[in-house]
């Protein structure tokens, strides 16, 4: 199908008498307004167009780079917000912003975990084997009856408490 000629512009080179149906940037500095061109004049100007001529190598690196994002701003992964919120094994989990953070919050999972200091993939033999290891070092009687190491020690047994209820 052949294109229909631009009525409105005529070529933009000199001497020329020909429609432009081929538009190009004014300049560097002005690259959303537009000249026309013809088709034996847009050839010359494609080929004697160089956008990274006024750019050093680290100027063009950068451009190209940008480029890659479609020139818009992006966050490494993992920085500003902790984690997005997901499930696991169909339970909604939440998003974790701080480990030590209260039990009874969405991620009581991923809390319990923390504070019994396993991993998502603890079986219920090594949280047991953790607990044990636990509550004999943070026993009130071991660590003194201070409200700080009870509430720790209190935190232990919660998190078992909710860990051996989900594994069951």
């Amino acid at each position: 199908m052949k294109k229909k000629s631009n009525t409105e512009n005529l070529c933009n080179h000199p001497d020329c008498q020909e429609f432009g149906d081929y538009r190009a940037p004014i300049g560097y500095d002005n690259l959303n307004n537009y000249q026309w061109f013809c088709l034996d004049h847009i050839k010359d100007f494609n080929k004697n167009w160089n956008y990274h001529n006024k750019m050093n190598a680290d100027q063009i690196e950068n451009d190209i780079r940008y480029d890659t994002i479609w020139r818009r701003p992006t966050k490494p992964f993992g920085s500003g917000m902790k984690y997005f919120n997901f499930t696991l094994n169909g339970e909604e989990m939440g998003s974790i912003e701080n480990p030590n953070q209260d039990l009874n919050k969405k991620n009581k999972l991923f809390g319990s975990l923390s504070v019994l200091d396993l991993d998502i993939n603890a079986d219920i033999n090594l949280i047991k084997k953790r607990y044990k290891e636990l509550v004999k070092k943070f026993h009130p009687d071991i660590t003194g009856n201070s409200k700080k190491n009870i509430d720790k020690f209190r935190k232990i047994i919660e998190a078992y408490n909710y860990l051996l209820e989900r594994y069951k």
